[in-house]
């Protein structure tokens, strides 16, 4: 499954990659989101990434869980 990230209340949260129009979704973490509020690439590497959000897309993924423990 692919995802977009984009920013949300404060953060830089996950939502899926096709939204259809006009419908509402919700970040990976829960939160309602309308397809309206999509803003600009520049507006999302600024914000810090919401961790439930980061946690489902790198399980989805394969990924292991960040921060790491050594």
């Amino acid at each position: 499954m692919k995802f977009r990230w984009t920013p949300h209340e404060g953060q830089r949260h996950a939502i899926r990659d096709e939204p259809a129009g006009g419908q509402l979704l919700e970040t990976l973490c829960g939160h309602p989101f309308e397809p309206h509020q999509l803003s600009l690439w520049r507006d999302k590497i600024v914000w810090p990434t919401c961790r439930a959000c980061d946690g489902i897309w790198r399980e989805s993924e394969g990924i292991l869980p960040w921060p790491r423990k050594s």
